[in-house]
């Protein structure tokens, strides 16, 4: 399932939605890739973000507080990100065994949706481009040549949050799944191409 929006009722919305299907011993698996960064703005409240990490710190609450069934387990939620997303690196510590207990978020699963583009960048050791979803919208609503020309097209215009080589953030992706068994790793371009769905969206 998707984030219904980036915004409180969109968050909330969707938290309900993840309380009632693990109420009756349902597995989810949740797509936040529009839900805006850090440190990026919030035109209601002339703030600005948290960006995901306290967000998931409430979901992973409600995991642990609805179980399934009654008390057979704990709810299942994983949670997917891509990454190009700038919140990245604090999204591969959150099952880690150290580090601050207020960015951590053990309960839940992660994975990542990741373009082809990444790992071309990893292979020929390019640079990588962090980017916030609300800065940079329709990234997550595309794959293959669109979404490449998209994403090269906000590179150009500077919209980079911050710019890294892409080994080190696939080091940084092994070193999570080495300490903790996660992300789990889905290819966003094979998926939607191989897709027997393409017809319904």
């Amino acid at each position: 399932m998707q984030m219904k929006a980036d915004s409180i009722d969109g968050i909330y919305d969707t938290l309900k939605d993840c309380a009632v299907i693990s109420k009756y011993a349902g597995g989810i698996g949740l797509a936040i890739h529009k839900v805006r960064a850090s440190q990026s703005y919030i035109k209601g409240t002339n703030g600005t973000s948290n960006g995901i990490v306290p967000m998931l710190r409430v979901f992973n609450n409600t995991a642990r507080y609805v179980d399934q069934g009654g008390g057979k387990r704990k709810g299942s939620i994983a949670i997917y990100l891509e990454p190009w997303h700038a919140d990245i690196m604090a999204f591969l510590d959150l099952r880690k065994n150290h580090g601050n207990e207020s960015d951590r978020a053990r309960d839940l699963f992660y994975a990542l949706w990741i373009p082809d583009l990444f790992m071309e960048r990893v292979k020929s050791h390019g640079n990588w481009s962090l980017l916030c979803p609300h800065e940079c919208p329709g990234l997550q609503e595309c794959y293959g040549e669109e979404f490449k020309q998209l994403y090269e097209r906000y590179e150009r215009e500077g919209k980079a949050r911050q710019t890294i080589p892409a080994h080190q953030l696939w080091f940084a992706i092994l070193d999570s799944q080495v300490e903790t068994g996660t992300p789990y790793m889905l290819f966003k371009d094979a998926c939607n191409s191989k897709s027997n769905q393409k017809n319904v969206g």
